[in-house]
């Protein structure tokens, strides 16, 4: 029971300091030909959202003034109308950016003439911060891509430099406020490294088909919101897709979703738009291979030679040119059977030709990912030894692969 009454307490005192803060008066001395009076400006809330009805009360100095006051406010679209005497009301239009709007007093005396005054009072207009579904609005031009990571859309560099985030703005749903949107983009090299982030926060808005208040609103978003600063108009409705020097089959990772960092509410890992795409690259690579090989066969068995623990190989690789992934059979030329990669000797090692079979590439290819510079496999090798007979060898073999 303490326990509830002391909670109850606490709403009280909120709703005490929250009617307190609405019921601030801002009071303003008006001069006229024949008298001075002090007029009282007041509004019947502390915030404002789009849509809300708005209260303004103004108390006069004295009851028998023949000076004729009404208030002024400082808000395209907003129109006043008097509902009652000295109280006067307006909806607050739902395209408006936030920020803090003026209420002034004009002054109509017995002459005829008008003035102005400044009040100091002012109605202050948050956003909904209404979050739209990414999805509904957003999406990549002129290729959109692949959701799965494991099947990126490969495309050539001309093609990944015209990659641009569209917003469909007219898709944006009525009242939701600015839309904060942050595109991260990541490129990954083929052996799963991280090479480079880019990161760009942006907003976009339901347009009303006006670029001059498109620019208006811009501004004033502009001021209240300086995260976004440096945003240009033309990215309301699209932003380039930036990325450094891509080295060859790399993937490309575009994510979009709300900036969280100005949005009010929780984290919704369900709303964000992924797409993957993949550099392409040759058909044909080259690439070193250093390897420990255990011959299991010999051609020349009888022809006894000592052979060395190790090898280094120039190899040629195919590359698929949809997948990215090198063809699991390869071709090779180089050192075999020496104690280190160039030490040949008319005692041991010699030269030889090479069809390996990559079982770690044969690997990678139905999902499974080993290490990526592992070589492992069944070699055929034709070799030729240094004073020896020439001779075809099997060999297992396991090595690094450059």
């Amino acid at each position: 029971m303490t326990r509830f009454k002391l909670l109850l307490l606490i709403w009280l005192c909120i709703l005490n300091a929250i009617t307190i803060l609405a019921q601030v008066e801002y009071s303003v001395l008006i001069k006229s030909s024949l008298e001075d009076e002090t007029v009282i400006c007041s509004v019947d809330q502390p915030v404002y959202y789009p849509g809300d009805t708005v209260q303004i009360t103004i108390k006069r100095g004295s009851t028998s003034s023949k000076v004729t006051v009404v208030p002024i406010l400082i808000l395209e679209e907003a129109v006043l109308k008097s509902v009652e005497k000295n109280i006067y009301t307006t909806v607050v239009p739902t395209a408006i950016p936030p920020g803090f709007y003026p209420i002034r007093v004009r002054v109509k005396d017995t002459q005829g003439r008008r003035f102005d005054y400044s009040t100091g009072c002012s109605i202050h207009v948050e956003e909904h911060q209404f979050i739209e579904d990414i999805s509904k609005y957003v999406h990549i031009e002129p290729l959109v891509g692949s959701e799965n990571i494991n099947t990126p859309v490969t495309l050539e560099r001309y093609q990944i430099r015209d990659l641009r985030v569209l917003f469909e703005r007219d898709s944006i749903g009525i009242g939701m406020g600015p839309q904060f949107v942050t595109i991260k983009t990541s490129v990954q090299s083929r052996d799963g490294s991280l090479i480079q982030t880019f990161e760009r926060r942006v907003l976009t808005f339901r347009s009303d088909k006006d670029p001059d208040r498109d620019r208006a609103m811009l501004i004033q978003y502009r001021n209240a919101y300086g995260a976004y600063a440096a945003i240009r108009s033309v990215e309301f409705s699209e932003v380039q897709i930036v990325t450094d020097s891509l080295p060859d089959w790399a993937i490309i990772k575009v994510s979009i979703e709300p900036d969280y960092t100005i949005k009010i509410g929780g984290y919704n890992r369900e709303n964000v738009y992924n797409r993957y795409f993949r550099v392409k690259g040759p058909m044909i690579e080259m690439g070193v291979t250093l390897g420990i090989p255990k011959v299991l066969y010999d051609s020349q068995a009888k022809d006894t030679l000592i052979y060395g623990n190790s090898s280094a190989m120039l190899r040629f690789y195919y590359v698929d040119v949809v997948t990215g992934e090198r063809f699991p059979v390869n071709f090779g030329i180089g050192t075999f059977g020496v104690n280190s990669p160039i030490d040949v000797t008319p005692n041991g090692g010699g030269f030889a030709l090479s069809i390996l079979f990559n079982i770690a590439d044969m690997t990678r290819i139905i999902g499974i990912d080993l290490v990526k510079k592992i070589s492992a496999g069944l070699e055929f090798t034709p070799f030729f030894p240094i004073k020896k007979r020439a001779r075809f060898l099997i060999n297992a073999q396991v090595g690094l692969a450059f």
